[in-house]
């Protein structure tokens, strides 16, 4: 019987032993997502099998290494409640950022440098199923203006063979309030303490993730973080904002550091602030927008030293 590729859903847990696979799914949380990307069950560095004969022709090819990518992407939308996760808060945990609750309030996440968590999924197609543990990734949150915003990861982790399977037994369903359109009723944004006519805003966490398959050892590593991101606004007059100066780095005077915000959202525990407080704004590109200019303009989170303080998000 023909697979339906829109049969498709993904169980995710954190681990409490890196790499090792829980029995069943108690604890784990069926995710609420926008896509499921096919991605490649069945990665892996290869190596030709070669030897000298009589003829031309290939060889054998050998997988040293398999591993597996998979990529979700989920609304960007809060948990509903105030101080409660949201329920892909497990995802940004696995992709290097700590999480702090402040019960009935706020949850924050931010980049961290070490003690990295792994996830363990789940990956459900139309009655069969990849388990994967050891999972780590890296995101990209997008905001586009009349659009629904989401946020999309990308997850490296160890190698089982896709198997015949039932439903999500044990696993419960995730608790997630609906992602409202961008747009100027649910919508802020500040650069610079500049509230610019923006089109879209974009950040890409910049994990590097690394597969490593030596002997006695195979594992997925976050080995380093650098968070970009852009950004497409009006052009405004000079006298009201100078992105030009803003964006030069040549001078004696260094570069300019600023701060910049985006918060989605109006409703209590459905309100979204991404924060950056040193970015530098570090391209600058006229563009039509409608018959109007606008500039597209590079973004760099960067830490205040070795705080990593780069960004936050913070769910209320």
């Amino acid at each position: 019987m023909a697979k339906k590729y829109r049969r498709r859903y993904v169980v995710a847990k954190i681990e409490s032993a890196y790499g090792v696979a829980s029995a069943d799914m108690t604890g784990a949380t069926v995710l609420e997502v926008v896509m499921l990307d096919g991605g490649n069950p069945y990665a892996g560095n290869t190596v030709d099998r070669e030897r000298m004969r009589d003829g031309l022709g290939a060889f054998e090819q050998v997988n040293t290494g398999p591993y597996v990518e998979r990529t979700i992407t989920v609304p960007y939308a809060g948990s509903g409640t105030a101080g409660d996760a949201p329920a892909y808060g497990i995802l940004l945990r696995a992709c290097g950022m700590s999480e702090d609750v402040v019960v009935d309030t706020s949850v924050t996440y931010q980049p961290a440098s070490e003690g990295h968590e792994s996830l363990e999924l789940w990956w459900f197609e139309d009655g069969q199923m990849q388990h994967i543990s050891g999972a780590r990734g890296s995101f990209t949150l997008s905001a586009d203006s009349q659009g629904l915003p989401s946020l999309e990861f990308s997850f490296t982790g160890l190698y089982k063979k896709t198997e015949a399977a039932g439903d999500a037994s044990g696993a419960t369903q995730a608790v997630q309030a609906k992602e409202v359109p961008v747009n100027k009723d649910n919508t802020v944004a500040e650069i610079g303490g500049h509230q610019a006519c923006m089109s879209s805003l974009s950040l890409d966490v910049g994990n590097q993730v690394e597969y490593r398959n030596l002997i006695n050892c195979e594992s997925v590593h976050i080995t380093d973080r650098q968070a970009t991101g852009s950004t497409n606004i009006e052009a405004p007059d000079l006298a009201t904002k100078d992105y030009f100066a803003a964006v030069e780095s040549h001078k004696a005077s260094g570069v300019t550091l600023v701060p910049v915000t985006l918060t989605h959202g109006k409703t209590a525990g459905n309100i979204i602030e991404l924060k950056g407080n040193n970015v530098q704004l570090s391209s600058i590109s006229p563009t039509d927008n409608q018959g109007i200019m606008h500039y597209d303009i590079g973004l760099r989170f960067l830490p205040d030293g070795g705080s990593d303080d780069d960004f936050t998000l913070t769910f209320k």
